[in-house]
Parts: C-alpha cells; structure tokens; sequence
C-alpha cells in the first residue's frame, strides 16, 4: 500500500479530504464487505459463510454517519433511534450471531482512521466509543436494573497509515478474567460486553496480506483501476460483483485516484521549486535560466515564477 509524502498529503483540500471520507465509509458499508471484515476480526463469526453473515446476520442497512450542523447540536443515526451529542459513528448496526442459549445480539461500530498517531492515543478514543455505545443503551435496550439486557459492543478501526511494526495486523482487545486470589469462575457472557479490534493496512509484500487485510487495502488502493479492483474481489474472495459493488466501487476509485494525482503533481511542484531555489543559489543564473535547464515547458513559466516569488 502506497503511502504518501507529507507533501503530497498536505495537497489534500478539505472538501476532497471530505469527499473520500465519505465515499469509504459507503464503500465499507456494503454488507458483503462488512461480512468478510466481521469474519476476520470477530470470533463469533469466523465460522460462518460470508455470504451467512452479510444476508442472516447483519440487521437492514449498515448507518453511515450524518454530519453535525454545529457541534452542540444532537446527531440522528438513522434507523437506529440513536442519538449522540458528541459521538459521530461512521458506520454502526446491529448483527446477530445464533448461539445454544438463543440469538446474541451485537451492536457493532466501523471507524475508518487515516492518521493512526493523532494527539492522543487511539486506542483510548476507540475505548470511550465503546463506553457511549453501553451508556447509550439505557432506555433503548434495558431501563431501571435491568442489566442483564446490555448488548455486547464492538469498535472496528480500519487504519491505513500505519507505523511499519503495525503494518498487516488485526489486534483484539476485551475484557477478560484474572485471579488475584483463589480459583473463581464467573460467567464469561456477563462480562464479554465489549471488543475493540484494530485492523491495520500495509504494504503488499508481506505474508500478513491477505483476508480482510488485503480486501480492504484493495478497497483503498490509489494504483489499481476500479476493474483490477473488482477482479480480486470475485476471483480472490468469491464477491459477486452487484450493480451496487460496481458503481461504489468505481467512484471510490474516481476520488482517491483523483487526490492522488492531484498530491503527486503537487509533491512534483514542490521537489521543482526546491531544484531550482538551489541551481539559481549555486550557480548564480535567473529563474528563467534555472528553468531553461530543468526543461520546464515555457507555458509553465509564469505558474513558477509565482511559486517561487509567492
């Protein structure tokens, strides 16, 4: 997985940086992707066919996220009857996995996550998200005492800028039982009430890529076309490729090959300027000289004047 220079990440405008986010997290949503991702990181599903958990399993239409108006006011997940003031899920439904007791019930969120190192440890961010999805269910799910009704929650990260000892990695964090003293055996459904998993993307090369890990970096890619896409879906992961697949498939290609192309001619710019700030410097000639040597065309003469004086 091709990750980009810091130059070409600042080339991002906020509108497009917008407009990829918002396309991933439709692209994610489509059950049968979700399926394959719950299939990896979950053990309640690992022995189910993909196709099991995207048409039994996950409940109606995945919720993607509706941007706040103005941060205090409430947001509406729809279909859910959810209401969040500070929290925005970017995809979040329920699945449910049959079990010898009965039917378990699963609310399950996905968090698509560019930057991995923000300033503050993610891991924690993805603990608080757990922690609103349980308080939220007062209410909804159980009232009073009623405990024994909460639902079991679930934080999905799937990150793609990575640091390389995290690259092609799926890691699951739970609550789990200790003996400080004595033997003890409590129940493990009363307190299995919450998974964090990170799923973090990586280069090609490695024998880690593969499953979901390479389904999603598929998914993400800025190099393959929306066809080369759409093969190692059904060839390699057995997808029947809808209408629906094709469409948001192609369009999520559209934008990050776009932004993509848009942050490389950006990085190219800023590597030119760069060239020629150090030939005008050391050799002692003009702009127009130093640009005459790089072979700029002259149509772009003016563009790097510019560029260099501004």
């Amino acid at each position: 997985m091709e990750i980009l220079t810091e130059a070409a990440k600042n080339a991002y405008t906020n509108e497009e940086n917008k407009k990829c986010d918002e396309q991933l997290k439709k692209t994610l949503a489509i059950k049968i992707f979700l399926a394959n991702i719950l299939k990896d990181c979950l053990e309640e599903f690992k022995d189910y066919d993909q196709y099991d958990i995207a048409d039994k399993f996950i409940e109606g239409e995945p919720e993607i996220s509706v941007e706040a108006v103005h941060e205090n006011e409430k947001e509406i997940i729809k279909g859910m009857d959810r209401e969040d003031t500070i929290v925005r899920y970017d995809i979040l439904f329920y699945a449910y996995v049959p079990s010898l007791s009965g039917t378990v019930k699963l609310i399950i969120n996905v968090e698509a996550q560019n930057d991995f190192s923000p300033k503050y440890p993610l891991l924690k961010r993805a603990v608080y998200y757990c922690s609103r999805l349980i308080s939220d269910q007062y209410n909804k799910e159980f009232s009073n005492s009623e405990y024994g009704k909460i639902k079991k929650v679930v934080s999905i990260w799937i990150c793609c800028d990575v640091p390389k000892n995290k690259q092609n990695t799926i890691t699951r964090f739970s609550l789990k039982e200790q003996n400080l003293i004595g033997e003890a055996k409590y129940n493990f459904k009363d307190y299995d009430l919450l998974d964090i998993v990170m799923v973090c993307l990586g280069e090609r090369d490695s024998e880690n890529y593969k499953n979901c890990l390479k389904l999603i970096e598929v998914i993400t890619s800025s190099d393959l076309s929306a066809q080369e896409r759409l093969n190692i879906m059904k060839n390699d992961f057995n997808i029947k490729i809808t209408k629906n697949i094709e469409e948001e498939v192609t369009t999520m290609c559209n934008v990050s090959y776009g932004i993509e192309r848009k942050a490389k001619n950006k990085g190219r710019e800023e590597t030119l300027v760069e060239t020629l700030k150090k030939l005008m410097k050391n050799l002692g000639i003009d702009i127009d000289q130093a640009m005459k040597l790089v072979e700029i065309p002259e149509s772009d003469y003016s563009k790097y004047r510019r560029l260099i004086n501004g």
